[in-house]
Formats: C-alpha cells, structure tokens, sequence
C-alpha cells in the first residue's frame, strides 16, 4: 500500500513556480490548521474503516529555489507602493508583509523561513524546529480557541482606522493581534518590534483583495439562472484568455488567492479543458456525512470552494466554480459544461496557492442526471 500511496501523491502532485500578476481587469484555524486537522482525521478513520479506500492528503508544495511572493500586487488606493511589500488579502482585510517574505514556507505547519502562513490546507505532523532569526505572519480565520488566551490585551486604532485587540497568548511567541470587525487573529512574530508594529499598522479592511477576489462570497455554485454564452457549451474555458485569478473560500471567506499569466495560465486551461465530462463524488460509506453540513469551525466543509474569474482582452472576465474536498459534486462548472475532479485539477488549482488539500481517493462518476 505504501508504494501505491507514492505513486498516487507523484500523479497528483508536481512541482511548479508560482508568479504573480495584475489584477484581472474589471474583477469588479485551530480553527484553521486544528479543525482542518482533526477533519482530516476523521476523514482518514472513517475512509479505512469503511471501505479501505485511500484519502489523498496532499500537503503544501514547495518548490525549490527562489519564489515570487504571491498577492504582491497593490490595490487601488493603496498609499503603500508595490516595491514595499507584498499585500496579503484574507477574510476581509489586507496586511502588507516585507516582499522578501514567502507564502506558507512551513514543514510540519512549523516557518522554515520568513513566511506568511494562510490556507496551509492539508499538513502532516511532526516535530520540527524554528529556525533562529526569523519572522512569520500566521492567520487564523477561525478564533474562538485562542482569543479567551489572550493576555494583557489593550484596543488600539492602527493608521488606517481599523481597531485591533493586542495582547500575547502563553506559549506562543511574539504578538497576538484580533481584528474583531472581521473575526481575524494573527499570530505576529518577527524579529524586531518594528517589524511587529509596521504590519499591525498595514492592517485594513478591504472589500476585494489585490487579485480581484471577493472577500466574501456567498455563491460558490452557479445561480440556477445562471446562462453563460453559447461558447460555454462546448469547452470549459473557451477563447484566448489573458488572465486567470483564483480565489479560495473558507466559510464564505476568501483565504487565499494567485492571478495567473503566460505559461502558467496556459497549463491550467490545459488541464481544465481536458478534464472528463461531468462531476464526481465520493462513495458515501467512506465519509462522516456531517462534514458537508458544518462549517470549517466545526471540521467540516460547508462554504467551501473555488472561484475562477477568467480575463480575456475586451470582454467582461467569466467565472468558474470548483470544489476539491470530501463533500458532494466535485469538479469544476462553468454553469453549463462541468468537469470531474481528478489529481491534476486538485493540484493545478491549489499549486498556486501553495495551499495542500484533501481530496478522495477512490471518486465515483455522477449520474448524468446529477
């Protein structure tokens, strides 16, 4: 089982080179990591009980060599110039981190470098050390374990009018800042003070991040009204598009996001359009159905999803919608031709991301009624 399990992680997953862009023109944990965690085992229990069948949990990919940062692109209005930093958008706020820094460079959910860390997705545990000297941006969509330890909390109101609750949390390094307008805590915890106090002062509520996505969506399936062009019909992602901006949700939530370009968006329209026809599913004896009626707070996958804004030059973008996960139809739709999940989708939408996943191992086709 070990050797087919490798080579199923092989097909699945392949090294790649993320690269940021400009936004798509007119794209108008405990809670995180414990509860994503404990689902994850869950998943796997459930899945061996049952039938033996194989979950695929992939974890973060991480390339060698040197990585562009993801999100750096700066948002309109911004008073911080691109060269500065990279902006980060999450739940509902944008935070300005050093443009040095990478983007979920952990082992083990543990910074191995300068790094922010948000939708880590799927990890493995172990235990490994931090190195000394250097400096990590964690974010945690889901506070409620880690707000009530918080010590020596004082409000302040950084530069953008946002406030913030400041305090320390026993056992964690370095700051521990909440956001309570959009239910936001961040494990701050560089190097110097200054540093600290520069990316609290960054913070600012935004109502789409440097990509174009929303950061809040309620629709992460096409509305039944829905009627996308004629083209639709016939091919996923048709035309010569110039951009593809992928946004990840959480609990309605956007958690991560890449604006793709040149090569990299060639491959992912590749991939899409050559998927089968359909959707597919996992056999429902190899999951607890409770994970699809909970929210991520609670270890399950209800609000999940991907949105896909697909730019072309002199046309409005068009979306896609995506599910990757244990839960329902899996795949990816344009509201009238869907295509099924399988391991090269999964990794082609969450590779940009730096972002692992979970998906089943064994999936069956939907009826074409479905």
């Amino acid at each position: 089982m070990r050797e087919d399990v490798n080579d199923l992680l092989d097909r699945a997953v392949g090294w790649y080179r993320p690269r940021t862009a400009p936004d798509p023109a007119s794209i108008a944990g405990i809670a995180g990591r414990r509860h994503r965690r404990r689902r994850l085992g869950a998943i796997g229990v459930s899945t061996l009980i049952t039938l033996g069948s194989l979950v695929l949990l992939i974890g973060t990919l991480k390339p060698g060599g040197s990585q562009p940062p993801v999100g750096s692109g700066t948002p309109s209005g911004s008073v911080i110039p691109t060269s500065t930093g990279q902006v980060i958008g999450f739940h509902g706020l944008e935070v300005t981190v050093p443009a040095s820094w990478a983007i979920n460079d952990t082992t083990c959910g543990t910074p191995q470098s300068d790094t922010v860390i948000r939708d880590e997705g799927a990890t493995t545990t172990c235990l490994v050390s931090r190195p000394a000297g250097i400096s990590s941006l964690e974010l945690v969509d889901n506070p409620q374990y880690w707000r009530p330890k918080m010590r020596s909390v004082r409000t302040l109101t950084n530069p953008h009018g946002v406030q913030v609750e400041r305090g320390i949390v026993p056992d964690r390094p370095g700051a521990t800042i909440y956001v309570p307008e959009v239910h936001v805590l961040m494990f701050v915890d560089t190097v110097t003070d200054a540093e600290t106090n520069a990316i609290v002062g960054s913070i600012q509520l935004a109502d789409t991040d440097p990509n174009g996505c929303a950061m809040r969506e309620m629709e992460l399936d096409p509305l039944p009204s829905y009627r996308p062009g004629a083209p639709m019909n016939d091919v996923l992602i048709p035309g010569s598009p110039s951009t593809i901006a992928i946004c990840h949700y959480i609990d309605h939530w956007l958690v991560s996001s890449a604006a793709l370009t040149g090569q990299e968006m060639t491959d992912l329209v590749g991939v899409i359009n050559a998927l089968p026809e359909g959707f597919v599913h996992a056999p429902p004896s190899t999951y607890d159905p409770s994970l699809c009626s909970e929210p991520s707070s609670a270890g399950g996958e209800l609000g999940s999803g991907f949105v896909l804004w697909v730019g072309e030059a002199g046309s409005a973008p068009l979306p896609l919608w995506a599910h990757v996960g244990i839960c329902g139809h899996l795949g990816i739709t344009n509201g009238v031709r869907d295509g099924r999940l399988t391991p090269d989708l999964a990794a082609a939408l969450n590779g940009p991301l730096l972002a692992g996943y979970v998906m089943p191992g064994r999936l069956v086709p939907d009826s074409p009624s479905n």
